[in-house]
């Protein structure tokens, strides 16, 4: 009983300490923008004086399999906050350490130095984001610092949309009418107007950060910065989304938004996105133009995996999410990998892809299905090495869509019906970059076959390509996956 007065009477004196003038820090993490960032928005609202704190973690980054071209993606965006920040008075500090256990201390250090009254966060759903924040909240609170979180990743909060039984939903389709169901505009009450803040004696310091490039990606793909976010979002939604329907498959017409970085880095969020989009189609979510509500549709599907990550936490622990296909037996052969991860794997729509990755960092939607099904079922090698070696590369490597993703192509995880799923890439090849126009993009030497040869060349054409020949046999891989899928299910 004593210690609860003492522990009241402390916040009594630090509410009236400060009463008239309040100091806050922002914790950033990933949400890297002004706009819809609810921490800094709330910071200003109800702060004298703000500042910003991103903790540089490389060691971290790479233990999650960040990838090169990503850190250096953050490292440019961080330089666009900075500046943007400067113009409300607001300083952004970088600090490098190595890993999430030294975030309590650090932050604590900023506290104390520069006497913040209160610290702000938006809320990161990973396992193990999760746990570093339960930490530093225990911290703050035994010192008496204020604190307040936020989720800016999901338009519902985590876990909130559920089953009739109160269960979380692991199918995507009831899921997504659930969250049309329950949708409010209020929900996309995210335009705020900054103020000037009251000028620091704080300088940012982002251009300190050291970093070595490492990485083969032209970034000039990726120009950073949350103007050029919405431009590109603007742009998009005025123009190419009304033929997402009909192009999103088609690899060469360019028919996607490429927006995937900036959502995967906090530079956009998704409400943005799906405010503008309905702008666009009368506020009208499951009608209207059919590109829009398609596109809409890749948007919540980020949200159904920002859910299954938070619902089902051994997907964060490198667990499948259908339990039996612990059963697989699963198979390795290095050179078939090596082939796989240099686009040489003797099919032409494989090669394609990964050389893609390699150049831009950054992957076509089905070609990431369809490579990773060639990957799990064909070679039948782990899913989890794949997952790895993608977010390893992708400038756009977001934990839960790629984690979801890549499981759901090698049906071991959600929406698993039927149990077993493959695509045959030559038949995909065909039916999405019929003239071969994508294959000759990345793969100099097919540039000259014609579109009957280019998606299955004879053994003489690559002979006379230097093309290599298939590392497996189409036909018989896929029956061995049938074999060993029905093995583990019984």
């Amino acid at each position: 009983m004593i210690s609860m007065k003492l522990f009241k009477l402390t916040w009594y004196f630090q509410i009236q300490k400060y009463k008239n003038f309040m100091k806050s820090l922002v914790w950033l993490r990933n949400d890297l923008r002004m706009d819809d960032n609810p921490a800094l928005k709330h910071a200003c609202i109800n702060s004298d004086e703000v500042h910003c704190l991103y903790l540089f973690l490389p060691d971290q980054m790479k233990s999650h399999n960040e990838a090169n071209c990503k850190i250096e993606f953050i490292i440019e965006s961080l330089k666009d906050l900075e500046s943007n920040l400067s113009k409300i008075n607001v300083p952004l500090t970088v600090i490098t350490s190595k890993c999430f256990d030294d975030c309590t201390n650090l932050i604590m250090d900023v506290v104390n130095q520069r006497s913040i009254n209160k610290v702000y966060w938006n809320n990161q759903l990973g396992y193990d984001e999760q746990k570093r924040d339960t930490v530093v909240k225990e911290i703050l609170d035994k010192n008496c610092v204020f604190n307040e979180s936020f989720d800016d990743q999901v338009v519902y909060s985590p876990g909130t949309i559920k089953t009739m039984e109160g269960k979380p939903y692991s199918v995507f389709t009831p899921f997504k009418r659930r969250w049309i169901e329950n949708f409010d505009m209020d929900f996309l009450d995210i335009e705020f107007k900054y103020t000037v803040k009251k000028e620091s004696n704080i300088k940012s310091n982002v251009n300190n950060i050291t970093f070595e490039k490492d990485h083969s990606v032209d970034m000039s793909f990726w120009p950073a910065g949350e103007k050029t976010a919405l431009l590109k979002l603007k742009d998009y939604l005025d123009g190419k989304v009304i033929r997402y329907y009909k192009d999103r498959n088609d690899p060469i017409l360019e028919g996607t938004s490429r927006i995937s970085p900036y959502l995967a880095s906090g530079v956009i969020s998704s409400r943005r996105c799906i405010l503008e989009a309905l702008k666009r189609n009368d506020f009208k979510l499951d009608s209207g133009e059919k590109g829009i509500v398609k596109w809409v549709d890749e948007i919540v599907w980020r949200e159904f995996y920002k859910n299954i990550m938070f619902s089902f936490p051994k997907v964060s622990k490198g667990h499948p999410f259908q339990d039996y296909t612990k059963n697989i037996k699963w198979r390795f052969d290095e050179d078939e990998f090596e082939a796989w991860k240099n686009g040489k794997t003797g099919f032409p729509i494989i090669d394609s892809a990964m050389r893609q990755l390699k150049h831009e960092g950054w992957m076509h939607n089905r070609l990431r299905m369809v490579v990773a099904m060639f990957f799990t079922k064909n070679m039948l090698h782990d899913w989890r090495l794949g997952e790895a070696f993608f977010m390893q590369n992708l400038i756009d490597g977001d934990f839960s869509s790629n984690n979801g993703g890549w499981q759901w192509s090698s049906s071991t995880g959600t929406d698993a019906a039927p149990y077993f799923r493959i695509f045959n890439p030559i038949t995909q090849s065909k039916n999405f970059d019929s003239d071969g126009l994508f294959i000759k993009k990345h793969i100099s030497e097919l540039k000259d076959l014609d579109k009957k040869e280019i998606h299955d060349p004879s053994p003489k054409i690559r002979e006379y390509c230097e093309y290599p020949t298939e590392i497996l046999d189409l036909k018989s891989s896929r029956l061995r996956a049938i074999d060993a899928f029905s093995e583990a299910k019984n």
